[in-house]
């Protein structure tokens, strides 16, 4: 067998997205060394752990899976960000989400889908039952709506 860092590499990548239920995406091309340092330090303050991946490996290892659709937003090396053991899964997402403004945020996969920053600026936390209830409440909210029109 031989040992070779690509294949380790992206044989690594892979083991992310298969094992990790929460994976955050930040793009790291545009960070120099201090701003690296700094990122590291704010990554074990949230008690989050990290793995850098350069371009063509990630998207090898994303064409094959069912994450193809998030080939076309990466541009350059992208962070994986995930939750370490002790950490807190309800913790402010939007906090976590503006770490830095030299490492824009990609993509969220929770649950095999991957969501967008878009897609995430409603959701105040990572907690299953808080979200669910705000998705409850506006689902109730929009299905009142053709009646209060009705009765005017």
């Amino acid at each position: 067998m031989k040992f070779e860092l690509k294949s380790f590499k992206l044989q690594k990548t892979t083991s992310h997205f298969k094992k990790k239920p929460i994976l955050l995406m930040f793009n790291v091309s545009n960070s120099n060394s201090k701003n690296w340092l700094r990122m590291e330090q704010i990554f074990y303050n949230h008690h989050l752990k990290y793995s850098k991946t350069y371009n063509t490996l990630s998207k090898k290892s994303l064409e094959k899976s069912i994450f193809k659709n998030i080939v076309i937003m990466m541009d350059g090396s992208i962070c994986l960000v995930y939750f370490d053991k002790k950490a807190d899964f309800a913790t402010d997402l939007q906090k976590i989400l503006k770490i830095s403004r030299t490492m824009p945020f990609l993509g969220l996969k929770l649950n095999n889908k991957i969501y967008s920053s878009a897609q995430l600026k409603t959701i105040s936390s990572l907690n299953y039952g808080k979200t669910v209830k705000v998705f409850n409440n506006s689902l109730k909210k929009l299905l009142k709506i053709p009646y209060y029109r009705l009765g005017k």
